[in-house]
């Protein structure tokens, strides 16, 4: 190949990468550094409108340019934004999910502006009334159907501190009316739908939110997060006040949504709890085998030995003790060793008594005598969880995770 056509291709290729370096780093990062300056500008006008026309475009600057060495700037100027239009809970939040965030381009500057910023509304929130009094005020003459609705959003969170449930609801029925992605508006309805004891209407609301907005919102982790261990939670609590059905309605929501988390190998075996309680046993079985056959571990004892009880409480004894003898099989130091021998020898010698009887089982009555040492240990409890996703900065911590049970009940 000659020296000059050589040459000529790697000049073609340089200046190829020279353009796609331009077009995919230097030229997003102008076009959000002149938005940025834009917004800054309008941001100092201080006038109502002005403030809300400097959040929709610092908002499009973090929509549009995601990897900005700007976005900590943005975030902090609509805490900033929130705060002079008396907005402070939601100025509240974007300060907290700026520090979330660990953001590399995040400086010491802005971070320690940020936690003075948080002192300051900390303190703010001890005055309720004289907070509602300003939101009211900020309603008159104002026209904007988007900061209309974060007013209502705000008075609804106010509302829910004071624990004015049914008037907190109205608020962010009315936000919503105002703006219908309103996130805030939505997920605080649910938190309100939580606190009144509407835990399905809470669940729709979580289940909406994700499939709308879980791509998008900054809130979406800590709503997964929030909606996994509350549904899980309902549905033990349903489970140990005798509501079966209800507690499989939420076990299911919670298989539904986290299909991939170990959280749903807790919910296959407490389904199959919930239809062995109510004598279901063929429905208990298919339950437990989901639980046996998935990718997780953690309540194959408890499901075999389960199964073994399933079988051998609707009379077919043979595949009980075949179930008994899988659970020795496969954990010979298991939790219930000695409970599976005992029901397995127990089925077999059922099973003999039928056929040297020549009887077939009878559907009503069960003559298997059940063994002092069943296998029963005594339920765990979840760590209360009284927030909802809304109040995200406390509501949802990191020390809040569920225990998985290890319990077979009889």
């Amino acid at each position: 190949m000659k020296p000059k056509l050589l040459l000529g291709i790697v000049l073609i290729l340089c200046g190829a990468g020279l353009f796609v370096f331009y077009d995919y780093y230097v030229k997003p990062e102008k076009e959000a550094r002149e938005m940025m300056a834009e917004a800054k500008m309008i941001f100092e006008r201080s006038d109502r409108d002005s403030i809300n026309q400097s959040i929709n475009i610092f908002t499009r600057v973090i929509a549009k340019y995601p990897s900005s060495r700007l976005l900590p700037e943005a975030y902090y100027y609509i805490g900033q934004s929130y705060e002079k239009i008396g907005l402070n809970r939601l100025a509240y939040l974007k300060y907290t999910y700026l520090l979330k965030s660990n953001s590399p381009y995040l400086s010491d500057d802005i971070r320690k502006e940020t936690l003075i910023r948080l002192a300051h509304l900390k303190v703010l929130q001890q005055y309720s009334e004289e907070g509602v009094n300003q939101l009211y005020n900020l309603l008159s003459g104002n026209f904007n159907n988007e900061l209309r609705s974060r007013i209502y959003s705000e008075l609804g969170h106010t509302y829910l501190r004071l624990g004015e449930l049914q008037r907190s609801k109205r608020m962010f029925d009315i936000s919503l009316s105002e703006n219908g992605s309103n996130e805030e508006a939505l997920l605080g309805k649910a938190r309100a739908y939580k606190k009144m004891g509407e835990d399905n209407q809470a669940y729709d609301l979580y289940e909406y939110f994700l499939k709308y907005y879980g791509g998008v919102s900054p809130y979406a982790g800590d709503v997964r997060t929030a909606y996994r261990e509350q549904a899980y939670r309902s549905g033990m609590d349903a489970f140990r006040r005798g509501n079966y059905n209800t507690a499989s309605v939420y076990f299911s929501r919670v298989l539904k949504n986290f299909s991939g988390d170990k959280i749903s190998e807790n919910c296959l075996y407490w389904i199959g709890e919930c239809h062995f309680a109510q004598r279901k046993f063929d429905t208990a079985i298919a339950f437990f085998d989901r639980a046996l056959s998935n990718s997780f571990t953690h309540k194959d004892q408890d499901a075999q030995i389960k199964k073994g009880y399933a079988y051998f409480l609707s009379k077919r004894f043979d595949l009980a003790a075949r179930e008994f003898q899988t659970y020795l099989r496969n954990y010979p130091d298991g939790r219930y060793v000695k409970t599976a021998r005992e029901w397995k020898s127990m089925s077999t010698k059922e099973l003999l008594y039928r056929i040297e009887e020549k009887q077939q089982p009878d559907s009503g009555e069960n003559t298997g005598k059940i063994p002092e040492d069943s296998g029963k240990k005594p339920d765990k409890t979840i760590e209360e969880d009284e927030e909802v996703a809304g109040d995200y900065t406390d509501s949802v911590r990191g020390e809040d995770k569920i225990e998985l049970e290890n319990v077979a009940e009889l």
